[in-house]
């Protein structure tokens, strides 16, 4: 007599009802597409931003200009028209990604005008003269710090960028301003600190040349007394 075949043993995978088990695999591999699949940036998002990374450099461009022509301190002078002309040459990229989204250079977003009424703002203080160097260099500080942290910002959401011509854009662009910036922000700290320091000396150097004039006018005054009795 034939032994039965086992359900267990058999090659049909057949479930006890009779059904082939659901297959999962499938599921799967559509879920694990779905978490791979990686979010892209608003296009409204990135406009505006790239809108107000403009207005920033344009800002920069103003500063350096007026730190430039503005300067008591030569030795400083070919650090700054080196930045400058990086400055002008980021102005450009930036130009350039913005037309890649299909917008001009006119486009102002809301950051964009916020960034000129701050950069004017900063250009329009006056100082006593003997601070113009030690103002100048710390607006520099302020804007050098916001267009770091811009280009690291888009350095972030780059590979987030769907429209390939522009990724491709932003790409270039970062690689050549990303370190840049951080030289730019890292020089006007250093000079800041320096001129403050500097600042500081001076003043202290005539507090103690007061106190010395005073104390030798107390000293005459001291020694006249002294004759008259």
């Amino acid at each position: 007599m034939p032994r039965e075949s086992s359900s267990h043993g058999s090659g049909s995978h057949k479930s006890h009802n009779g059904h082939k088990p659901r297959n999962n695999g499938m599921s799967r591999s559509h879920g694990g597409s779905r978490s791979r699949k990686r979010p892209m940036v608003s296009g409204e998002w990135l406009r505006n931003f790239l809108s107000e990374m403009l207005a920033v450099e344009l800002g920069g461009v103003k500063l350096y200009e007026k730190a430039l022509s503005e300067l008591e301190h030569p030795e400083l002078e070919d650090k700054l028209s080196e930045f400058l002309q990086q400055t002008h040459r980021h102005v450009e990229l930036c130009t350039l990604m913005l037309e890649a989204v299909g917008e001009g250079p006119s486009y102002r977003s809301p950051g964009a005008q916020a960034a000129e009424h701050k950069a004017e703002g900063l250009i329009s203080t006056e100082v006593p003269s003997e601070m113009l160097d030690l103002n100048n260099i710390e607006n520099l500080v302020l804007a050098e710090t916001k267009d770091h942290w811009n280009w690291e910002m888009l350095a972030s959401i780059a590979p987030k960028i769907g429209d390939p011509e522009l990724k491709r854009a932003a790409t270039k662009a970062i690689s050549e301003v990303r370190r840049q910036e951080k030289t730019h922000l890292d020089w006007n700290e250093k000079t800041l600190s320096k001129l403050a320091m500097e600042s500081a000396m001076h003043a202290l150097a005539t507090d103690m040349s007061e106190s010395q004039e005073g104390d030798r006018i107390e000293e005459m005054a001291t020694h006249s007394k002294d004759r008259d009795f």
